[in-house]
């Protein structure tokens, strides 16, 4: 066995970003600890570099193989102030640039080193399918334990402005740091699981009078055994924890647990005395039927090419039809035991999530002639507002003012409304102009009385369609106008994403007219104001 062989390695990925002339800034590493015998990889030559579009700004990527001594080391060494990028542990592997000094901030460890935990992409007693989106992508598909030590964004703002640059580091790091911006200024240590290379676990059905059981299946890495390792298992049935035990996984690395009847879902936690939690499993059902349907389509497609809109120049959009097909066999794999109880327990549960959601996310249905109650809503809406109110309205125009806008108080409040000229169309008695005026003037009482001034913006009817309501930091989309909701059929429902609809919003009143210049450009009448 070569000195190679008998070394543990690991990999460091580390992106730095430097302004010309400057030293350069830590963006993010990780640190991978590789699997005992397994050989380092190639060496990389040389940097990636990508240059800013804004700025003079560059990114530096570097990877380099050490040993895992010299990886540890080079990890606990990063705190505030310069630090020494890491150095190939063979001289070989070695290029100019390793060991460049680069200014690192203030790092804190969240857990103490060398405690390592392990990213849950689920929580522990969810519904199976209830994720998260994975707090750490960056160690693949195959589960590994972590050390995080967590820095700031200070001097990365150009970083966060620029598409091309997050592209570029999430093909080297992976993970997109746009979406994760906790790891900003951070680094990472990744170990893979010390002891345990594949976990099993299986029903086993009743068979010659003995009742269901779980199989757990688990094998250790070579050269490896089980001991010190144990299983928490736990049950879910109808809703409600029935088990929570744990068992010493034996030498042979199968457990048998006697179950009767496997009809709830089940979960597990695997732990070792020394290395702590290696795995864990939420509660899941396991399947006990398959219907089986196969499907015969036709060999031809179609293209459908239709016009994009209704004008008569309007160009074509094309899609490929989809293909037909018609019903072969439809067959059942399995076989479902009969426990209407704990159905019936999980159909109800599933409703009440669902209601639970709706009701989390504001969404209020309103059904014709419902007017009172739908004004009443947007401004209990309003009312709760403490420092910022923004209403996109095609048609919000004077009597919207009296109708919803009282209910807004305190100068403290940014009130922001965006309409169109279709909320002033001309009416038998009274032009365009006229009520534009009108409603400055009873923008002038409201602020009057209610000690805050709305900023208004005139955009083109083209722009804006939908309705929108933002309070603080929510944001509601309203199925009609707030001249009519209510009248109609119509809803209410409170965004998940609030921040792009903000921004949007916020970038579309930026290149709109103010109300004064629009009646001003109205009044000279020679020139059209942008509709």
């Amino acid at each position: 066995m070569t000195v190679d062989e008998r070394q543990e390695w690991a990999v460091v990925r580390l992106v730095t970003v430097q302004k010309k002339n400057e030293m350069g800034r830590l963006l993010f590493a990780t640190v991978t600890e590789l699997s005992k015998g397994r050989p380092p990889p190639t060496t990389m030559s040389g940097l990636d570099c990508h240059r800013f579009n804004k700025s003079e700004e560059r990114l530096f990527f570097r990877r380099t193989i050490l040993s895992k001594e010299d990886a540890v080391n080079w990890y606990q060494s990063l705190g505030e102030g310069e630090r020494a990028t890491p150095v190939p542990t063979r001289k070989a592997d070695g290029e100019t640039w390793d060991g460049a000094l680069i200014q690192v901030p203030r790092l804190e460890d969240v857990q103490p080193w060398p405690a390592l935990g392990l990213p849950m992409t689920e929580e522990l007693l969810s519904r199976p399918g209830h994720s998260s989106i994975n707090p750490a992508p960056f160690i693949g598909s195959v589960p590994a334990r972590l050390h995080r030590r967590f820095g700031d964004r200070a001097g990365l703002t150009g970083f966060i402005e620029e598409t091309a640059a997050q592209a570029f580091v999430a093909r080297r790091m992976h993970i997109d740091l746009s979406r994760y911006q906790e790891y900003l200024g951070s680094a990472v240590y990744i170990a893979p699981d010390p002891v345990v290379r594949q976990i099993d676990n299986f029903m086993v059905p009743a068979k010659d009078g003995r009742g269901e059981r779980i199989v757990y299946r688990i094998v250790a890495h070579p050269g490896q055994n089980l001991q010190g390792v144990s299983i928490t298992t736990f049950d879910k049935e109808a809703d409600l924890l029935t088990s929570f035990k744990t068992h010493r996984v034996p030498a042979s690395g199968i457990l048998e647990v006697e179950k009767g009847v496997c009809t709830g879902e089940y979960g597990f936690v695997l732990t070792h005395d020394r290395h702590g939690v290696l795995a864990y499993q939420p509660p899941t059902g396991f399947v006990r039927q398959i219907n089986l349907n196969v499907r015969a389509t036709s060999r031809s497609s179609r293209n459908v090419s239709v016009p994009s809109g209704d004008s008569a120049d309007s160009p074509r959009m094309e899609y490929k039809a989809a293909m037909g097909s018609e019903l072969v066999s439809n067959s059942v794999l399995g076989e479902v035991l009969d426990h209407s109880a704990s159905v019936r327990v999980a159909t109800e549960a599933r409703k009440r999530e669902v209601l639970s959601d709706a009701e989390r996310y504001g969404q209020h249905w309103f059904p014709e002639n419902s007017r009172a109650e739908a004004a009443q809503l947007i401004r209990e809406l309003l009312r709760a507002a403490r420092f910022r109110v923004m209403i996109a309205d095609p048609y919000l125009g004077d009597l919207q003012l009296g109708q919803f806008l009282y209910a807004v108080h305190g100068n403290e409040v940014n009130v922001t409304l965006l309409t169109t000229k279709l909320a002033f169309n001309p009416t038998a008695s009274q032009t365009r102009l006229e009520l534009l005026k009108g409603f400055k003037s009873s923008l002038a009482t409201l602020s009057t009385y209610q000690l805050f001034a709305p900023q208004i913006r005139i955009l083109s009817a083209s722009k804006l369609h939908d309705r929108f309501l933002v309070v603080d930091n929510n944001v509601w989309f309203v199925g009609n106008s707030l001249n009519s909701l209510g009248e109609r059929a119509s809803m209410v429902v409170r965004l998940p994403n609030p921040n792009e609809v903000i921004e949007r919003l916020q970038t579309l009143g930026a290149t709109a007219r103010s109300l004064d210049d629009y009646i001003q450009k109205l009044s000279r009448g020679g020139t059209r104001p942008a509709e």
